[in-house]
């Protein structure tokens, strides 16, 4: 039979003192709590170890599943140049021959600084005053954009230029017309405007339009009307040939052309300006050969390739390109003392005709090939096998070391050695070149490939998500 239900009020109907059976119901009170505190008790241990087997269930889960899948962070490999510099001094010698004008009367030159010239060739006209100078170059720029617009009206036939080389030439000639402007070289801005004129035309027709100039060449021939044109009193002519340069900076003879590939450093360094004589009016450079002279320090020295290599070279003060040079030589003491670096060039224009001293880039050395991220580098195991000189596999396969990456393809990793050209802290560049001999097994990374950059166990053959 069931006891009765007992609360705690029932205790204090009995005796705490007494002996007899009146104790019975304070005793079932406590077996009755006992009870309940053991099923708790169970019930909470119970879900404690249902908690630690779904953690340990859901551990070792995890480690199957990365032991089989890994999470990557992958790049593609793209294409990269890298470009080695130095940056130096330059002086520009040059076989240079004053032109000298004892005729009386104002000159105005009719030749462009870098223009070609024959021998016995008119550079400049004899003027009686500044005015006559004026209006004979006013005359002669309106003549020239007239004959130009004449030329391009109603020209609408198929030009087969592309509207981005277009474009590309419209900001040179733009940049030149602004460097022209700025150094008062009013003749070369007058013909970058012609230029850019031209220039803006070809980009009209290539873009399905067609020009037609009719308003401006009416204005421009009723300018060219009214405008006197004075006679001149008489002219300067040049007795050589050559390139014709109307700065005069008084380093013509400071340095003997004929000595160039032999000077030193210091020779060049204590070089000074003198004046030009009192009649010289411009001058010849008489050949385009022409040298560039740069000190440099024995580190310098050793960057610059041997031989008579090609490098290119810039000179941001007065151009946005590069022109080649070839390295002739330096000229050392000793392979630890500072020298004199011959650069020759053969490249001649209006700009690079008046330079004498300038700060220049030299790049010496050129990178191409695709750029890696340093972290995707690894080394791993390939199976090789020899060659003989004709190309025939010899011998066992065999394993061998080396450098590489992990290349994703599908849901696999493939192992895929690189030729490391250049290297830096963060990337480096690798060969593009399958048939690169520095390969031990006639393949690398390909344009595209997607490089493993960071993964655990990496390996290959490895099942990837």
């Amino acid at each position: 039979m069931n006891d009765p239900e007992l609360n705690e009020s029932d205790l204090y109907r009995f005796d705490p003192d007494s002996d007899t059976e009146d104790e019975a119901p304070r005793k079932r009170y406590k077996d009755k709590t006992r009870k309940k505190r053991k099923k708790r008790r169970i019930t909470a241990g119970r879900i404690a170890a249902a908690v630690i087997v779904l953690f340990i269930l859901t551990y070792f889960s995890m480690v199957v599943y990365t032991s089989n899948f890994t999470m990557l962070e992958t790049e593609q490999a793209d294409s990269f140049e890298l470009n080695d510099c130095i940056e130096v001094e330059a002086t520009a010698v040059r076989d240079e021959e004053y032109i000298t004008n004892n005729k009386k009367g104002i000159i105005s030159y009719t030749v462009e600084d870098g223009e070609k010239v024959n021998a016995g060739g008119v550079v400049a006209k004899l003027f009686a005053s500044e005015q006559d100078v004026e209006n004979f170059a006013q005359y002669k720029e309106t003549e020239n954009e007239l004959e130009l617009l004449k030329q391009m009206t109603g020209s609408s036939e198929t030009l087969f230029v592309d509207l981005d080389t277009v474009d590309a030439q419209i900001k040179k000639k733009l940049i030149d017309y602004r460097t022209m402007t700025v150094q008062n070289k009013l003749p070369s801005a007058a013909a970058s405007k012609l230029d850019l004129l031209r220039l803006f035309n070809e980009r009209t027709v290539v873009t399905g339009g067609s020009a037609n100039f009719d308003g401006r060449i009416a204005e421009l021939q009723a300018q060219l009307d009214s405008i006197h044109v004075p006679g001149d009193t008489g002219s300067v002519k040049s007795k050589d040939s050559g390139f014709f340069v109307s700065l005069l900076d008084g380093f013509e003879n400071s340095l003997d052309y004929s000595r160039a590939e032999s000077l030193t450093a210091d020779e060049v360094n204590a070089a000074v300006r003198k004046d030009p004589p009192s009649d010289a009016v411009g001058k010849i450079i008489k050949t385009i050969n022409w040298y560039m002279l740069c000190p440099v320090t024995s580190e310098q020295a050793l960057t610059v390739a041997s031989g008579n290599t090609v490098v290119e070279v810039s000179v941001p003060r007065v151009m946005s390109g590069t022109i080649p040079a070839t390295r002739i030589t330096v000229n050392q003491s000793s392979k630890v003392e500072n020298g004199l670096l011959v650069l020759k060039c053969d490249y001649m224009d209006g700009t690079l005709a008046d330079i004498r001293r300038e700060n220049i880039t030299i790049k010496t050395k050129t990178y191409s090939g695709l750029r890696v991220s340093r972290s995707a580098i690894h080394d791993d195991y390939v199976t090789v096998q020899d060659k003989n000189e004709d190309g025939e596999l010899i011998g066992e396969p065999h394993k061998e070391k080396t450098q590489g990456v992990y290349v994703v393809y599908g849901k696999r990793l493939a192992f895929v050695p690189v030729h490391i050209i250049y290297s830096d802290n963060d990337f480096v560049i690798c060969s593009d070149d399958v048939n690169d001999p520095e390969l031990p097994t006639g393949e690398t990374i390909a344009l595209h490939d997607t490089i493993v950059v960071r993964g655990k166990e990496l390996y290959d053959g490895k099942i990837v998500r």
